[in-house]
Formats: structure tokens, C-alpha cells, sequence
């Protein structure tokens, strides 16, 4: 979904199992990590993981900066964190399965 609102191509995707693209992108991200949340790497190399590496996205996305005016609210903020939370812990996995990260 977000590879077609980005029309303005600010967004490149990585696939964070592949232990040789994360460390590159991303020096001391985990794979135990990107299996809790997703994470956003700005240009200077900050990451920004769960609610926050939306908000981040939603920066660079013109469609999303709604999502970004409000979701960066006190109060909101908090509660934008909980539903993220919520969301990846149930979350199911889809493709493949061969670690422990799928139990």
C-alpha cells in the first residue's frame, strides 16, 4: 500500500530478513528487532521504528501528511503508539517460516 501512495518515489523498501541489506542500511538492527516493529531509516541514518517510523514516512508522503499533523498530537501520539503495539503483536507472517520468530 505504501509503495503506491508514494508517488513521488521517497521511499525505498528493504527487505529486513536479508541480514547483509539490514546491516547496511540499518549497522546493529536485529532481526529480532524487525520481527517487534518495522522500522524507517531516514537519509542520515536515524531509525525510527513502530508508530514513530510512520510518522516518519508519513513525512515524505504528501497523501499522508494528515496522518502526520495529528498523529504527532499529545494524547494521540500515546494512543497511535498503543494501536501500532497492538497491531504488530498480532500480526501474522506471512511467507516464509524458518525460524523461531514464527512460533
Amino acid at each position: 500500500m505504501l509503495h503506491r501512495l508514494d508517488w513521488l518515489h521517497r521511499l525505498q523498501f528493504a527487505d529486513a530478513t536479508d541480514a547483509a541489506r539490514r546491516h547496511r542500511l540499518a549497522p546493529g538492527l536485529t532481526e529480532a528487532d524487525i520481527m517487534v516493529e518495522m522500522y524507517a531509516v531516514d537519509p542520515a541514518g536515524r531509525r525510527f521504528g513502530g508508530y514513530d517510523g510512520f510518522l516518519r514516512i508519513a513525512r515524505v508522503v504528501p497523501v499522508m501528511w494528515p496522518f502526520l499533523l495529528i498523529g504527532s498530537l499529545p494524547g494521540v501520539k500515546q494512543l497511535g503508539q498503543a494501536v501500532y503495539r497492538r497491531i504488530a503483536s498480532n500480526r501474522v507472517r506471512r511467507g516464509r517460516c524458518t525460524d523461531e520468530f514464527c512460533t
